[in-house]
């Protein structure tokens, strides 16, 4: 089998990826190839059988298959990993960490070295193209919620963001850099989760993993390696689609929003609210998740979690873009220092120098549908509309109304000493964003839906968006970004390179839009 036949037969298969999705679990797992006891030496990838490498071996190396399973699905009770259906440039990636050191493993790293960069090729599309069922496992989580929340929704009190941030919505990873780890055993998983831990394994991209590893208790390490042994590439199922009735969700009464002209931009914490007699309020901590109640009232709250969580899915045909709420409100809306929703819900309605006008909660939130998502808003009394509400309503339950509760919009990040500046900006980029969201910033798109965010470009947000201005953007970056290393920028680095972002090409304002088409219209009238 050549190694062009090879690689045309792991492109023909589709490869298990994830949705969109956020950050951690990074090159977690299964580095699959990790354990690849694979391959031969010096013969030429166009000369290779890859099968027939990894089922019998050869003269300096044992058969892939006696660690890893004969499909590729491998050995839990050994903990050797699953490889099958793992990226083909991750799988490569680890056996070159191998041989150069950068990874060790007393038994991978003489194997690693006895191979040469074609061979390294073959034999990882190979594996890439495989379908192997993993291998069953008796690992069970003890906490199968408390397992599946920190998968799915990250422990951000401990800034841990969730698995599903970087892994993909099914777990079922993000080429090239973040590996599949729904179905690979928990011995492995646990053990390469350690090993980030203590500093053994170093090999993350932007030591990511060891960012979050670092946090993780022994007890969630064991947990959620347990839990993903299960997870088998599936869903969550509080992240899948919430199926919409689309005659249902048109205006029943005709409430239809504003136009962009009158909307306000969406809520970063902007000083031009006036709410009677603000109130002092210290620390707020919304209710959990697993509070909402089981009646029709919590059934709507989940909805609107669901859109908020997976907008593209649950609200698509109002977006002009490819984001979701959660790219700028972190943890489903529930952090702080990241737009949460229950700060800016308690300070509507409100009076807005900005537009002249006292808006509401809704209008709120039409804003970020027509700057942040570019698109246009739900109607008011529609079920998209009222679940949102619904949703922010629950987050906020106890907070005080009209309360500056901390917490609220971005921090503000002091402007730097040197002014901010799009050279060094590119430079910030390049070496903690680009990884996620691309060279180009165009974000990473698996299966048709954008797994990280695009920055800029027609699927970003336009110019009438709050984080159109530097200063919203440099305190968002600040205190968010790279995800699960907040706080890792300096003032100067978070202003250059929210500069060098937004001096990139985007969807423009569309009051500006409206403007222009007003002023066409009236010339074409005269």
């Amino acid at each position: 089998m050549t190694n062009m036949r090879i690689e045309q037969q792991a492109a023909a298969k589709p490869r298990r990826t994830g949705k969109r999705s956020r950050y951690g679990f990074a090159a977690s797992a299964v580095a699959a190839a990790v354990a690849m006891h694979l391959f031969p030496s010096a013969q030429a990838a166009d000369a290779l059988d890859a099968r027939a490498l990894a089922e019998q071996g050869g003269a300096n190396f044992p058969a892939c298959s006696q660690c890893h399973g004969a499909r590729g699905e491998g050995m839990p009770s050994s903990g050797f990993p699953r490889l099958a259906g793992q990226g083909r440039d991750y799988l490569a990636k680890q056996l070159q960490d191998f041989r150069s050191g950068r990874r060790s493993n007393p038994i991978m790293e003489p194997i690693a070295k006895a191979l040469d960069d074609s061979t390294v090729a073959a034999l990882s599309a190979f594996y890439a193209s495989l379908d192997g069922e993993p291998a069953p496992s008796a690992a069970a989580a003890t906490d199968v919620r408390a397992a599946q929340a920190l998968a799915t929704r990250g422990d951000w009190d401990h800034d841990i963001p969730a698995c599903t941030a970087c892994h993909g919505m099914s777990l079922a990873g993000i080429p090239p850099h973040f590996p599949a780890i729904a179905g690979q055993n928990a011995t492995y998983t646990a053990k390469q989760l350690r090993a980030w831990k203590t500093g053994v394994r170093t090999n993350d991209p932007q030591g990511l993993m060891k960012a979050v590893a670092e946090r993780l208790s022994d007890a969630q390490i064991d947990a959620v390696a347990a839990y993903l042994t299960g997870s088998v590439a599936a869903a969550s199922p509080h992240l899948r689609a919430t199926p919409t009735n689309a005659a249902a969700s048109s205006a029943g009464d005709g409430r239809a929003p504003p136009s962009p002209a009158q909307l306000p931009e969406p809520d970063h914490g902007e000083t031009d609210v006036t709410v009677p007699a603000p109130v002092e309020a210290g620390p707020f901590t919304p209710p959990p998740e697993e509070a909402i109640p089981d009646n029709e009232f919590g059934a709507m709250i989940r909805k609107g979690r669901d859109i908020f969580v997976d907008t593209q899915a649950n609200a698509g045909r109002f977006l002009g873009n490819g984001l979701q709420c959660v790219n700028c409100h972190l943890d489903a809306g529930r952090k702080a220092n990241s737009a949460p929703l229950w700060a800016a819900y308690v300070k509507y309605p409100a009076y807005r120098d900005k537009n002249k006008k006292v808006n509401s909660f809704e209008d709120r939130l039409a804003g970020c549908f027509t700057f942040s998502m570019n698109g246009h808003p739900p109607a008011y009394d529609s079920p998209e509309m009222v679940a949102l509400v619904s949703y922010s309503y629950w987050l906020a339950r106890g907070a005080p109304t009209g309360a500056d509760l901390p917490g609220r919009g971005y921090a503000e990040v002091a402007k730097p000493p040197q002014p901010a500046d799009r050279a060094r900006g590119g430079a910030v980029y390049a070496q903690n964003c680009a990884i996620c969201h691309g060279a180009n910033g165009g974000g990473t798109e698996v299966a048709g839906r954008y797994a990280f965010p695009p920055l800029w470009g027609k699927d970003s947000y336009n110019a009438g968006a709050g984080m159109f201005r530097v200063g919203t953007a440099a305190a968002f970056i600040k205190a968010n970004m790279p995800l699960g290393q907040g706080g890792s920028l300096s003032d100067q680095q978070a202003w250059d390179v929210a500069q060098f972002v937004n001096s990139h090409e985007r969807p423009a304002d569309p009051r500006e839009r409206q403007d222009s088409d007003a002023r066409r219209s009236s010339e074409g009238r005269k």
